[in-house]
């Protein structure tokens, strides 16, 4: 461990404050009477989220101390916690004005502000966290003049809540502290050690973030922004789970900012239940918080406990008390498998993720032809170009899937005789442009699945010609791989469900028929099976609902894990616009639905979508769209935040597997057989692995 390094500082305030100084690694507790120990400790993750902290203290309308402070782990950089001492001078009813400003590169993500007294007889302490709940706080003061890049400059900015208040845990409250400050003992300040690690005095312990919730599950607020509080487990921990922001695990994909214990900056428990900060609530709803997870592995984190990281001025446990035995190896969290475009390249993934027996696929696409097709060693991380191929015309998005040694992918040409869809297929082994393979008459949609088995290839279209006037607008496609004969089969449906699913005997689709309402539509929402032996088709699942909105109701995706199918469900929309989402347990025609998981969503603001099924495990993205700006016309059609969730085998809360800013996973999962992980790839075109662990 890092010894940690003190600063030092001397000052006059008027007859106030005879001297101050920071003591970020003092050899003992101060001992002279009449002191104000403030202390800074983070939620964040420092320098990733963090990199500079600003300290005034002003008193009598004069500034005895303003200095920006590098944290993080680099040599210059002060360790967290670190204190500040101040001495009180003649006039003990003097206040004294303490403001901290997390600075990440020159924007100021936090501000917070106390005017407060300094005890004459006693060293008491004030803590100034640096509270993720609390960005955005700081903003410029009009006609200060905003300093230039790479200075910091506090007194150019002020508190959002306005003059006379700051931020505590989200929520606006008086700057002016009008209650006894407590005592200052360093075991308060440094995880109960009597100074920062390396000192050679007694160590305290740190907080593991990551490790001590990332095995938590999510639970729900009630109306009051309350959770129930856990039974059994070491101790009760609550995290917010959120992405790329407060304390990561090495992939960036797992963050969590940790909320103290037995605090009312944190939570309390009151009758049985978890109380949380009203602003958590609040970021719920907005999707700035991907979930609220309660976890009892560790034991419980107080405001004497310092996250552990690198630039903590504690250090780890050599024991477990701070953490689990196995904390190192979470089975919960998602590895980085590839990143098949460079940071900063214009390409991204454009077609599923695929496997054979020994690797993973998928496609690239920068705008132009060609497309090329990528292998991916998931041991090594190696990427091989194994062919292109180049369509007519060019999308965002190509509906693929390897069968047989061969990637099959659709090209799509318009005339005046209408729409037609090639299919191609791309060997693996030889590379090459391709080959048709089969004529589709119709038209297949760009964002629905192509499926293949032994035999077929299985595909969704509309438009398709030689069909009888009875015919509905929606027909699933069998494509024989060794003919090239393509069979329509009938769905009934006139708007498809664009995922659709298969298992060994049966292929499943999903078909929407509306009838138009003033002011909504009246939508009969059905799941068909097709054998794949021949005969009937059977309505194993249907419901009639009227929705307001046609967008939104009925059956939205559809996985099957080989022996189950799920669906994911939405119900009308409520009078305030929420919809209730379902995932769907689908048993035999004539059988009841049941409900796997229920989440009421603002469309608005985040959707579900189904990722895929493994082993008796659904796992799920939550995708939160951009907040509006005036005049966005985009708003909502991309996500600025996506969440991967999994509902464990074996039922219960879903856990969030991984977040992304900008990201999000695209097509479904792929569970191929010569690994127990579970892979998927994003839009940026990482890929990333899931341990079995994660979905039991």
């Amino acid at each position: 461990m890092r010894r940690a390094r003190p600063i030092l500082a001397q000052a006059i305030i008027g007859t106030i404050l005879g001297s101050l100084c920071v003591l970020s690694a003092c050899s003992q507790a101060p001992k002279a009477p009449g002191q104000l120990v403030v202390a800074i400790d983070t939620d964040m993750a420092l320098p990733d989220q963090v990199d500079t902290i600003e300290l005034t203290v002003t008193a009598n309308g004069m500034t005895a101390l303003d200095v920006p402070m590098s944290v993080g782990s680099g040599l210059d950089a002060q360790p967290i916690p670190a204190t500040l001492t101040i001495v009180a001078g003649s006039d003990p009813a003097e206040p004294v004005t303490v403001r901290v400003i997390g600075w990440k590169g020159a924007t100021p993500r936090t501000l917070r502000q106390v005017v407060t007294t300094i005890p004459t007889d006693r060293v008491a302490l004030l803590r100034m966290p640096l509270q993720w709940l609390c960005d955005g706080t700081a903003q410029p003061i009009a006609d200060a003049g905003l300093p230039m890049t790479g200075n910091y400059d506090g007194a150019a900015y002020e508190s959002a809540c306005g003059d006379g208040s700051t931020c505590e845990a989200g929520q606006c409250v008086p700057s002016l502290n009008m209650t006894p400050l407590p005592a200052y003992e360093p075991q308060a300040v440094f995880g109960g050690g009597s100074a920062p690690s390396g000192t050679g005095q007694t160590a305290g312990t740190c907080f593991d973030t990551v490790a001590c919730l990332v095995s938590g599950s999510i639970e729900t607020p009630d109306d009051q922004c309350t959770v129930a509080v856990p039974a059994g487990g070491a101790g009760v921990n609550v995290g917010l789970r959120v992405a790329d922001d407060g304390i990561c695990d090495t992939t960036g994909t797992t963050c969590f900012v940790p909320l103290d214990g037995d605090s009312a900056e944190g939570w309390i428990s009151q009758n049985g239940r978890i109380v949380l900060p009203t602003a958590v609530c609040t970021k719920l709803r907005n999707g700035l918080v991907a979930g609220v997870v309660v976890s009892t592995t560790c034991p419980t984190k107080t405001d004497a406990d310092p996250p552990c990281g690198a630039w903590s001025s504690v250090a780890p446990a050599d024991d477990a008390a701070a953490g689990p035995a196995d904390a190192s190896v979470s089975p919960t969290v998602p590895s980085l498998v590839a990143s098949a475009v460079p940071d900063g390249g214009a390409a991204s993934a454009c077609c599923p993720l695929m496997a054979d027996s020994s690797r993973l696929y998928t496609c690239l696409c920068n705008g132009t032809a060609p497309v090329q097709i990528i292998a991916i060693d998931p041991a090594s991380g190696s990427i091989t170009s194994i062919g292109t191929f180049s369509p007519q015309s060019l999308r965002a998005r190509y509906a693929a899937v390897l069968a047989g040694g061969e990637v099959y992918w659709i090209d799509r040409t318009t005339g005046d005789a209408g729409t037609t869809c090639p299919v191609f297929a791309t060997s693996i082994a030889d590379g090459g442009t391709g080959s048709p393979v089969a004529v589709i008459d119709g038209d297949v949609y760009d964002g629905a699945d192509l499926l293949a088995d032994s035999a077929n290839l299985y595909a969704l279209a509309d438009s398709v010609s030689g069909l009888a006037a009875t015919a509905s607008p929606v027909q699933l496609l069998s494509i024989a791989r060794g003919t090239g004969v393509v069979t329509p089969l009938d769905t009934g449906g006139a708007q498809t469900i664009l995922q659709f699913a298969q298992d060994m005997n049966d292929v499943y689709v999903g078909v929407d028929t509306d009838v138009a309402l003033e002011g909504g539509v009246d939508r009969t929402s059905r799941v068909v099976q097709f054998p794949k032996g021949g005969g009937s088709s059977v309505t194993i699942a249907q419901s009639t609902l009227t929705t307001p909105n046609a967008a939104y109701g009925g059956y939205i995706g559809l996985a099957d894990d080989g022996t189950t199918l799920f669906a994911l469900f939405q119900q009308m929309p409520a009078a305030d616009g929420t919809v209730d989402t379902q995932v769907l347990k689908l048993g035999a025609a004539g059988t009841t639905p049941s409900v796997v998981y229920d989440e009421v969503l603002n469309p608005t603001i985040s959707t579900l979508r189904l990722l895929g099924a493994v082993n008796g495990a659904v796992v799920m993205a939550r995708d939160v769209a951009p907040q509006p700006d005036a005049g966005d016309a985009t708003y909502g059609s991309t996500a600025s935040e996506s969440s991967v969730l999994a509902i464990p085998a074996g039922g219960g809360a879903p856990r969030i597997i991984a977040s992304f800013v900008n990201d999000s996973p695209i097509f479904e999962l792929q569970a191929p057989a010569f690994s127990a992980d579970t892979f998927w790839v994003n839009g940026s075109g990482r890929v990333f692995s899931l341990p079995a662990g994660a979905l039991q």
